[in-house]
């Protein structure tokens, strides 16, 4: 007999064993390849589940130097959380608007109220979105109360809590991309109170009633202006009005058989409602209170319960026009889907394309600007119909009297007549404020704003523009306090973007006439019955043809964009010039206008890529191919600390990376930059947003590098405490908290934060106009200057976002929303707050937007990013994509050319070799590296780092969990082999012995 073969037989009685072995081989394998080596999916995993830790590798990183300190008392995280949380509530105090009282509040000593509506229990805190936060230990309307001492019935509430345990209330909110016809308030239908009325609840708390009405905005939506089957509401509706539910309860509280005489409504909202039933006789004149509260964030809520009771004197102003009708607001008539379906998609040949657009046809006429001016030119009666509220417009407990003490410029009495020489003299009017009541101490807010000359069939020009505001400290009552606001001459000039008065000059422009400044207490008192006016003249002509911080040429930069739209709504024709929706014809394009869109369209393909661009280079900087040893590195990113950004010391730092490495730095900035280790370039941490440090892609808080950060309130109640100190206070203390930064973890700081954002409210109907602060571009640059200069103090660089011109959130990122407007309202209303931040602020980070101005991406455009951003006012820093899942037009090649720096993806690198990759290409590699190393050195992601001690980084939890199940896997292979195989042998041993027996 045939001897068998011992490994024959091995193999094939344990095949079992090797098909496992080869098939966990392969699984495991790929799973390491993908999880390690795939850069997109290891960023996304460190993102989700944590990232590589920080670890010291020689020296002592408690010696080394800490380049920004937090404030006195900030030692941990619990520390900077409370001082955050007290700086929101002081945001809560200041910022809630009184809209009406006739003698319902404050509220008496003890007072008993009942609370009604069903979001007394579901209140809007902040928006959805990314940038949203939420937390178990909010301070809610309940708590509030409590503080206050001021009982709230229980039956009442109990009743409310059963609905909504049984599933009644406001529905989920909707998530990115919707597109909605409708959203259900949640509020109840009067059947739905048990045989009762609603005020039959009332009980023995009826000294007031208090309502609460609620909305809620978020990014990726924006808000319907239809109802479309919604529950307790008519189809034409829309969102921002009372459904028929809300009216209903609010005529059962104010009827005459009403227990209450006081009913005193809540908005619980971040963006503005139709408040006209305010001032409705219907309402028997019960209805003798309403407050304006915003989204709180996490502790803001706590000071409704103060304002209540008077212990705080409600000083906060409207940021938004507060108007009769939203659907006759000029800039309404274009805004998202203009209430059709594809009403807002191109087509060529009547086909539809992948292409959306928006048209700004009202120019420089949004919000008070266009409010304001025609009630000038139509009248007052004309304005009472249309507005409820102007801008600027709060109520207080207490009453003050304005004396203007000085008006000056430079120092000197102001004449009164300027020339071209006073442009940019400083031009401050010295207010003292005396609060003339006898009980109640508050604070008061001055308003400045300026009128320039209109010239029919010149310039357009709105009857007044805001220029500056100040908040007086606290005054107890009979106390005088002194305020300062100021301007420039400059800030009263319009932008000319087409000749429109013929004389030669596009550009900013000062005609020839009379000026004033008026101090008013919002914007319509501010000309139509000023506290003080102070009129001048000017003598000349001034065309102004170079920026003040820079001396850079300001010449027109979006010619295209301008001239997409025949007619701008006019002050010289409201009736022929008013806007009008988009029909088919006005959705229909032509092909060569979508072509254009295209990325090779923009960059060029082949022999014309870059020739003719602003951005062309035919001369390749100095790059490594193969990373230095680290005995040759000379410079580090330390050794830049504070050196000014066209220093000679950062080309050679540059000199000493190889493009893989600036490539990868460039395409991996998702809430993050890539460490360098080689140059001591720290790994950073980037959390979002608005409403304080968060990371949305978090996945478990025990290994969160962002987590135990404040809930701040939403930006428009942060504007409404026009307080630009406490702007600061907040910038400071988000900059407290990111120096405490991970504290549990590997010690890194948070560095960077995608905020403050600074888009404007266009429309009311904006699903993200809780994360801006106003209507007008100016008092959001004010504001927004303020946070910055507050996080910059502490090392925090703030990437100030969504530049530019990103003010609805439908089909924003449907290949790039096409927004067109002309470079008049450009200039002065939607850059002017980016503007502020860079010149005033300082910034050193920017976020662009998803949209295109015009044909171009908004992240790919050279002339906003490099043409007036960089160039024109001098900025130097980073500029980040908005979250870049788009490469078919958010385009890394195009977006280093442009003048953008890092995209905010997990691993989308611009290229580094191929058809684009030429001399233009490596030099816009080196730019955009150049800008993100700036803002990094310069910030408190420094801290520890010098030439006495060396860090590295350590594995990600996650990846020590995955090398553990690979050690798993093989130790389980081996045993299971090594059984396996003995066994094959037992069998071979017996069966051998037995065939020779």
């Amino acid at each position: 007999m045939k001897k068998k073969s011992k490994f024959g037989y091995v193999l094939k009685h344990s095949k079992g064993f090797f098909i496992t072995s080869l098939s966990l081989i392969v699984l495991f394998g790929a799973a390491d390849i993908c999880a390690l080596g795939v850069p997109f999916l290891e960023n996304t995993l460190n993102t989700v589940f944590g990232d590589d830790r920080r670890v010291v590798v020689s020296g002592e990183a408690s010696k080394a130097t800490k380049y920004f300190t937090p404030d006195e008392g900030i030692t941990d995280k619990a520390s900077a959380l409370a001082n955050a949380n007290a700086v929101n509530e002081r945001v809560g105090e200041e910022g809630m608007v009184l809209l009406k009282n006739d003698g319902a509040l404050p509220l008496r000593s003890g007072a008993k109220v009942s609370v009604y509506g069903m979001n007394q229990n579901n209140i809007v805190y902040s928006g959805s979105g990314s940038s949203s936060k939420s937390s178990d230990k909010n301070i809610d309307l309940f708590k509030s109360l409590d503080n206050a001492s001021i009982s709230y019935n229980p039956t009442l509430k109990s009743f409310y809590d059963k609905k909504k345990q049984s599933g009644k209330g406001r529905p989920a909110s909707p998530t990115f991309g919707d597109i909605i016809d409708g959203f259900a308030t949640g509020e109840l239908a009067l059947s739905e109170y048990n045989g009762s009325s609603p005020s039959g609840y009332a009980g023995d708390y009826k000294d007031a009633a208090l309502v609460v009405f609620s909305r809620i905005g978020g990014e990726g939506y924006d808000l319907p202006r239809t109802m479309k089957n919604t529950e307790g509401a008519n189809a034409d509706d829309h969102y921002l009005r009372l459904d028929n539910n809300e009216k209903a309860l609010l005529e059962d509280l104010c009827s005459t058989s009403s227990p209450f005489t006081n009913v005193i409504v809540l908005i619980n909202s971040g963006t503005s409602m139709e408040l006209d039933f305010l001032q409705d006789a219907k309402y028997n004149g019960k209805l003798k209170g309403a407050l304006w509260m915003g989204d709180p964030g996490g502790t803001g809520l706590n000071a409704l319960g103060k304002i209540l009771t008077g212990e705080v004197t409600p000083s906060g102003h409207l940021t938004d026009t507060y108007v009769k009708d939203f659907l006759t607001i000029p800039s309404v008539q274009n805004f998202s889907t203009n209430n059709r379906t594809d009403g807002d998609r191109y087509t060529v040949d009547g086909v539809n394309t992948n292409y959306y657009f928006v048209d700004y046809e009202e120019g420089i006429y949004v919000g008070y600007k266009y409010y304001e001016t025609r009630g000038f030119t139509d009248g007052e009666d004309w304005y009472n119909q249309n507005v409820v509220y102007p801008f600027g417009y709060g109520l207080s407990y207490a009453s003050f009297d304005w004396k203007v003490k000085s008006v000056t410029i430079d120092g000197q009495e102001l004449p009164d007549t300027l020339t071209s020489a006073d442009l940019d003299k400083t031009i401050t009017l010295t207010v003292d404020v005396t609060n003339t009541s006898s009980q109640y101490s508050g604070k008061d807010v001055v308003q400045l704003y300026g009128h320039a000359p209109y010239l029919k069939g010149g310039i357009e020009k709105s009857q007044v523009a805001l220029l500056d505001f100040a908040k007086t400290e606290l005054l107890a009552p009979k106390e005088t306090g002194t305020v300062s606001v100021s301007a420039t001459l400059r800030d009263l000039a319009s932008y000319d973007y087409n000749d429109l008065n013929q004389n030669g000059h596009k550009g900013y422009e000062l005609d020839e006439g009379e000026y004033a400044f008026y101090l008013g207490t919002n914007a319509h008192t501010s000309w139509k019955s000023p506290s003080y006016q102070k009129t001048f003249s000017l003598g000349e002509k001034i065309n102004i043809d170079t920026d003040e911080a820079t001396g850079k040429t300001v010449e027109n930069k979006f010619d295209d964009v301008s001239s997409h739209i025949q007619t701008y709504l006019s002050r010289n024709a409201w009736e022929g010039t008013f806007p009008t929706t988009p029909n088919d014809e006005d959705r229909s394009i032509s092909q060569e206008l979508i072509d254009s869109f295209s990325v090779d369209s923009y960059i060029g393909k082949g022999a014309t890529l870059d020739k003719g661009k602003p951005w062309y280079s035919n001369k390749a900087p100095r790059q490594q191919i193969v990373p230095l040893a680290e005995d040759k590195i000379k410079v580090k990113l330390y050794d830049l600390i504070g050196k000014s950004y066209d220093d000679t010391a950062w080309s050679s730092l540059l000199n000493q990376l190889t493009v893989k490495q600036l490539c990868y730095l460039i395409g991996t900035g998702n809430f993050n930059t890539a460490a360098i280790e080689a140059i001591d370039k720290p790994k950073t941490i980037d959390p979002d947003g608005p409403s304080g440090f968060t990371n949305f892609m978090s996945a478990i808080d025990s290994t969160a590098v962002v987590y135990d950060t404040a809930f701040y309130a939403c930006e428009s109640l942060i504007g409404a405490t026009y307080n630009k100190a406490l702007a600061k206070d907040i910038g400071n203390a988000i900059g407290n908290e990111g120096l405490i930064g991970n504290a549990r973890g590997d010690q890194r700081p948070y560095s960077g934060w995608y905020a403050p954002a600074v888009n404007i409210h266009r429309t009311p109907f904006s699903g993200r106009n809780w994360e801006y602060y106003s209507e007008d571009g100016t008092f959001n640059g004010l504001m927004a200057a303020e946070t910055v200069k507050g996080a910059r103090e502490k090392g925090i660089y703030t990437f100030v976002k969504h530049f530019a011109l990103n003010d609805q959130e439908t089909h924003r990122d449907s290949m790039g929303l096409c927004t067109w407007a002309n470079e008049q309202s450009i200039r002065e209303i939607y850059l002017k707050p980016f503007e502020y931040t860079v010149k005033e602020g300082k910034t050193t980070a920017m976020m662009s937007s998803f949209n295109r101005i015009g044909s171009v991406w908004a992240g790919g455009n050279y002339n906003l990013l490099t043409g007036i951003l960089r160039n024109e006012w001098g900025f130097r820093g980073t500029v980040i994509t908005d979250y870049n899942t788009h490469p078919e037009y958010m385009d890394p090649d195009q977006m280093i050319r442009a003048g953008g720096s890092l995209n905010l993806i997990q691993d989308m690198q611009p290229s580094s070799s191929g058809a684009r990759y030429n001399a233009s290409h490596r030099l816009a590699l080196r730019n955009a590296a150049h800008d993100i190393l700036y803002t990094v050195a310069n910030s408190c992601a420094m801290n520890g780092y010098d030439a006495s001690v060396k860090h590295g980084y350590a594995p990600a939890y996650w990846k020590i969990v995955l090398y553990c199940l690979n050690g798993a896997a093989v130790i389980g292979l081996v045993l299971f082999g090594f059984f396996s195989i003995r066994s094959s042998l037992k069998k071979y041993k017996k069966e051998t012995t037995e065939d020779k027996e």
